[in-house]
C-alpha cells in the first residue's frame, strides 16, 4: 500500500473515531436513530458480513448457509411472537425497503393508493418521489387535522368511500400520537381495500406493549425499522396476521426476488439476537422509552 493510500484510510477511520466522540459527548436529537447491545454488535461484526445468502432458509441458491439458516429460522419465530405475528419475513435492509416489498405483494402499477402526505408527517417512500412512485400508484392524500396530527376521520373515510382505493397505507414519520387506525381500516376493507402500517418510527412501542396494536386494528401488513424504538441493527421487518399461506408466499415473493437477491446477513444476525433481548427486557424497555420522553419533555417546557 502507498502513502497516498495510508493516508488516506488514516482520514477515514479518525473521522469514523470522531463521529463516535462527537455522538458520545453531544446528545443527539434524530429519532431514527437508536444504540444497540453489545451482544448485537457481536453478531453484526462477525464474519457473515462478508457472506451470501439467497432465498429463504432450507431454500438457498448457494450451498454452505445451513448455520445461517438456523439463525433466519429462529429469528422468524422471534419476531412472530415479538410482534405477535402470524408471519414474519426478517430479510429488508431498511424500513423503506420493506415498505417497497410490501407495495409489490399488495398492489400492481396504476392502482390507486391512499397515504399521509409528506407535509403531514408522512414518509417519503409513502410519495410519488419514492416507493409509491417507484411501483407507478395513483396516491391520494389524506384530509388532515391540523391541530390533532392525525386524519380527519369522517373525512378520511369519506375519501377512502369515494375514491375506493386498492390499499389504504397509514403510519408516519412525524406524528404524535396513534393513528385512528380502527375506524379507517374498517372503512377501507368495506371498500375492498388492503391496509397497511408503516410501523418505522414506533415498532418498539407497538411490540413493548405501549402503543396502539395495528395488527389487531385492522391492518393486514406491518412494516417497520429494526433501529429505531425497537433496538437492533439498521434493516427492516414485513410482518402480516393474516393466516393465508398464499398471502405468505406473495410477501414473501416480493422480498425475494423481488427487492432482495442477498441480503445484509450480519445484520439480520442482529436482529435476531435484538428480538431475543426484546423477548426478555422489551416491554420494560418500550415503557422506560415512553418515561424517558416524558421527563425530557416536561425538563424541556420547564426550561421554556
Amino acid at each position: 500500500m502507498g502513502e497516498e493510500q495510508r493516508s488516506t484510510i488514516g482520514r477515514i477511520l479518525d473521522a469514523v473515531d470522531q463521529s463516535g466522540i462527537h455522538y458520545g459527548m453531544g446528545f443527539p436529537m434524530i429519532a431514527s436513530e437508536n444504540v444497540i447491545s453489545p451482544l448485537v454488535r457481536q453478531a453484526c461484526d462477525s464474519d457473515l458480513h462478508g457472506r451470501y445468502a439467497e432465498g429463504l432458509p432450507g431454500k438457498r441458491y448457494y450451498q454452505g448457509c445451513d448455520d445461517f439458516d438456523t439463525i433466519e429460522e429462529i429469528g422468524i419465530e422471534l419476531a412472530q411472537k415479538v410482534f405477535n405475528a402470524s408471519f414474519a419475513n426478517i430479510q429488508p435492509t431498511s424500513g423503506t425497503v420493506s415498505n417497497i416489498g410490501a407495495l409489490k405483494a399488495l398492489v400492481k402499477p396504476g392502482d390507486r393508493i391512499t397515504a399521509v402526505s409528506t407535509a403531514d408527517g408522512g414518509h417519503i417512500s409513502h410519495a410519488q418521489m419514492g416507493a409509491v412512485g417507484l411501483r407507478g400508484l395513483d396516491l391520494y392524500t389524506y384530509p388532515w387535522d391540523v391541530d390533532r396530527m392525525e386524519p380527519d376521520i369522517d373525512a378520511a373515510a369519506e375519501m377512502i368511500r369515494d375514491t375506493k382505493p386498492a390499499l389504504a397505507l397509514f403510519g408516519a414519520s412525524v406524528f404524535l400520537f396513534p393513528t385512528p387506525l380502527k375506524e379507517l381500516s374498517d372503512v377501507a376493507h368495506e371498500v375492498g381495500a388492503r391496509v397497511m402500517y408503516d410501523g418505522a418510527h414506533v415498532l418498539g412501542l407497538i411490540a413493548g406493549g405501549v402503543f396502539q396494536d395495528p395488527l389487531r386494528e385492522g391492518a393486514d401488513v406491518m412494516t417497520g425499522s429494526s433501529h429505531k424504538t425497537f433496538p437492533g441493527p439498521q434493516g427492516g421487518f414485513l410482518l402480516s396476521n393474516d393466516g393465508d399461506e398464499k398471502f405468505h408466499r406473495r410477501l414473501n415473493n416480493a422480498v425475494f426476488p423481488g427487492t432482495n437477491s442477498s441480503y445484509h446477513l450480519h445484520h439480520v444476525a442482529g436482529k435476531v439476537v435484538a428480538l431475543s433481548e426484546f423477548e426478555a427486557f422489551g416491554e420494560q424497555y418500550a415503557r422506560d422509552t415512553v418515561n424517558n420522553a416524558k421527563a425530557l419533555a416536561a425538563a424541556l417546557a420547564s426550561e421554556g
